[in-house]
């Protein structure tokens, strides 16, 4: 029975969704993540060198939030239309159910023609780890599914 409620609780799939908006009329990208508390708890773990980091106890927030924006800003990194990384400025976070949200933001964006994003969370925890990006901006939405190995996309609009 035991056996049965651990499989129940451990998702079949490695997976994190990133949606990107543009707000042309703020001139700033706003970044959500959503990832798979386990598999952020086991990278957590390797990434801050505490094997026994619990990211779900209220009283590790703290150093969970330091690390959690280390290895997101580390591992997240978009360039414009000319090669120059832009500044990611990490919001906060906040737990829901199974999954970690991050917030990121990106102020100053005075166009948008074309947007590198690199994304490779997670990809030293599982071998077959996801990242979806939804890149919404002038009533588009362009997506990607990147993987180790592949873990880059350009995202383009206009002429």
């Amino acid at each position: 029975m035991a056996l049965i409620a651990f499989q129940a609780l451990v998702h079949p799939f490695h997976v994190s969704v990133s949606d990107i908006k543009y707000k042309e009329d703020k001139k700033v990208l706003q970044i959500s993540m959503r990832i798979f508390l386990d598999d952020l708890e086991l990278a957590l773990q390797a990434y801050s060198g505490n094997e026994k980091l619990d990211i779900t106890k209220k009283e590790n927030w703290s150093i969970v939030n330091e690390n959690l924006e280390r290895y997101v800003l580390d591992r997240l990194k978009l360039w414009d239309e000319k090669g120059k990384e832009f500044e990611l400025n990490y919001v906060g976070a906040e737990i829901e159910e199974d999954v970690m949200w991050c917030y990121i933001e990106i102020e100053k964006v005075k166009k948008l023609k074309q947007v590198k994003v690199w994304n490779s969370i997670l990809h030293e925890v599982w071998n077959d780890q996801e990242n979806l990006v939804h890149f919404r901006a002038f009533d588009d939405v362009q997506s990607a599914r990147l993987y180790k190995g592949e873990d880059t996309e350009v995202f383009e609009w206009g002429s």
